[in-house]
């Protein structure tokens, strides 16, 4: 989890490793080394992955990009939240096309294929007009966590209707259910966080591990994702068009 700059000035090197700061020292560190578990799953895998699949590492791939820079920028002091509001309309659309492809109705797949890029031209001037680059995320990242909350839990909730008993082994379970439990925290804690830096840091530096704690929750489920058996070719609407495919992956609104 990315910590804005100024959170390490409320950590006390004098303190022993029982100390809480420490405790949030290691949860966040732990929850962006538990992002490489994913990760390596899809190096692995890549070639075998569905459509919806290889978006979502995209997401990945980009959360950890932006939690090492935050990570690093922090320790030295240097301001970092800038990076977050440039990343929150760029990964909503990510996960937003992701789960487009994991849409059992042609309706709900269109919308959310196309919604995602129509979504980031519209959020990327209008966030940064909203709140300032060097502010805590609060409007931002709170409409990112109910928008990436509702779209997964329809799906989850959608799928499971026309699963015959075999949801576990199905990518959309575990990496739905880590990003219902993944945003569905910050839709709650973000808020917090935000008001709470700049009233009661003790507090706030406490809804900073909690925040860590469920995100580490997340990427195991994400892991369990990526290890699920690739679909199989031409059993069904929803899986992977042929290799031989002219079409990149990323460009049409196809099998996922």
């Amino acid at each position: 989890m990315a910590l804005p700059a100024h959170v390490w000035d409320h950590f006390d090197p004098g303190r022993d490793l029982v100390g809480l700061s420490w405790w949030l020292y290691a949860l966040a560190s732990l929850a962006t080394l538990t992002l490489l578990l994913p990760l390596w799953q899809s190096w692995r895998r890549w070639g075998h992955f569905s459509h919806a699949r290889k978006a979502f590492t995209l997401y990945l791939a980009l959360e950890l990009a932006i939690e090492v820079a935050c990570f690093a920028l922090g320790r030295a002091r240097i301001e970092n939240l800038w990076l977050s509001h440039l990343a929150i309309p760029v990964e909503t659309a990510l996960i937003i096309r992701a789960f487009s492809y994991w849409q059992v109705d042609g309706l709900a797949r269109a919308t959310l294929y196309y919604g995602a890029p129509v979504m980031l031209a519209f959020w990327l001037p209008w966030g940064f007009g909203w709140e300032p680059l060097n502010g805590f995320s609060i409007g931002t990242e709170s409409i990112q966590a109910v928008l990436c909350l509702a779209v997964a839990c329809y799906t989850v909730v959608r799928r499971s209707m026309d699963d015959n008993g075999y949801g576990t082994e199905q990518p959309w379970f575990w990496i739905g259910g880590g990003v219902m439990l993944y945003f569905a925290t910050f839709a709650l804690l973000s808020p917090l966080s935000g008001y709470l830096l700049g009233h009661s840091p003790d507090t706030a530096i406490s809804v900073f591990a909690v925040r860590s704690g469920f995100q580490i929750l997340a990427n195991l489920l994400y892991f369990l994702g990526m290890r699920c058996p690739p679909s199989p070719q031409n059993s069904g609407p929803f899986m992977s068009p042929p290799r031989s495919s002219p079409s990149f992956w990323w460009s049409r609104p196809g099998p996922p």
